[in-house]
């Protein structure tokens, strides 16, 4: 029972940083703070990923 442990943890981390990343980019295309929104999903992984998905782009967003 004990010897799979170690890839249920694998596969935990794996779709955690995955979740990071995804907060990473979807912050980044809105024209938010990356690192202060994967800063907060750090710790509020699904009400930061909730707000984030419905915040309108900040001002300026996706323009040169």
């Amino acid at each position: 029972m004990w010897g799979l442990a170690w890839f249920w943890w694998f596969i935990i981390l794996f779709l955690w940083v995955l979740f990071i990343y995804f907060t990473f980019m979807l912050a980044a295309s809105k024209g938010r703070s990356p690192i202060l929104w994967v800063i907060l999903a750090l710790f509020f992984p699904l009400i930061t990923i909730i707000i984030l998905l419905v915040l309108p782009p900040a001002d300026g967003a996706g323009t040169a």
